[in-house]
């Protein structure tokens, strides 16, 4: 891929961001080999997931800087963090010997949301699937790929709450902005296509009269 010096640029502060993270991961104990892949697969995982749904939301403007490239930049960030946010629950569900470790837990309101985890990875999956068929789906992917961004809250409150890292505060810091700046990202996009709408809308009623 040929890169510009804007393009590198943005590349290389997210490779900061994984530095930074990677650095606050290892503030909190590895017992084991088990709990290494299980802890750095979650926060890998939701920061690659972090910047390919922010990457989303700039689809145009990024474009233009990154060219053709963009695209499989893109797409390396959604695989990446797909493969972090499996690994996560697969190699806890190997230490527990247990799959039941992926069934979601509605037994209680607490339990769920403790757990939310589970149901976040389908979701992720649901959202994978209709980006794959978005050429048969032309009218609905989309939809389905804004389950993305509900994945991203569930994950969050599932680390919040029993999440062995987000007891640091600097992990804590961090991971809330990633969602407050994802999930805002996508809010402004979504009203700023609103007021094109209704502008073209107003329009074509001047133009019409």
């Amino acid at each position: 891929m040929n890169l510009n010096k804007k393009a590198i640029g943005l590349i290389s502060i997210n490779l900061l961001l994984f530095i930074v993270v990677f650095i606050l991961f290892l503030f909190s104990p590895i017992i084991d080999a088990f709990s290494f892949f299980i802890r750095l697969g979650a926060l890998f995982g939701f920061t690659a997931m972090f910047i390919a749904t922010t990457m989303s939301s700039f689809m145009v403007e990024l474009y233009k800087i990154f060219g053709k490239p963009f695209v499989k930049l893109h797409h390396i960030y959604s695989i990446f963090g797909l493969i972090m946010v499996t690994l996560h629950p697969v190699v806890f569900a190997i230490s527990r010997v247990n799959i039941l470790v992926f069934i979601p837990d509605v037994s209680s309101w607490i339990a769920f949301w403790e757990l939310a985890g589970r149901p976040a990875i389908y979701l992720i999956y649901i959202a994978s699937l209709a980006a794959v068929l978005r050429n048969k789906m032309k009218k609905y992917w989309r939809i389905f790929h804004y389950l993305n961004y509900v994945a991203l809250i569930f994950a969050y409150v599932h680390g919040v709450l029993i999440g062995t890292d987000f007891q640091n505060l600097g992990v804590f810091v961090l991971f809330t902005a990633m969602l407050v700046i994802s999930i805002g990202t996508f809010g402004l996009k979504r009203y700023q296509t609103y007021q094109r709408k209704q502008r073209l809308k107003a329009r074509q009623g001047s133009a019409n009269q």
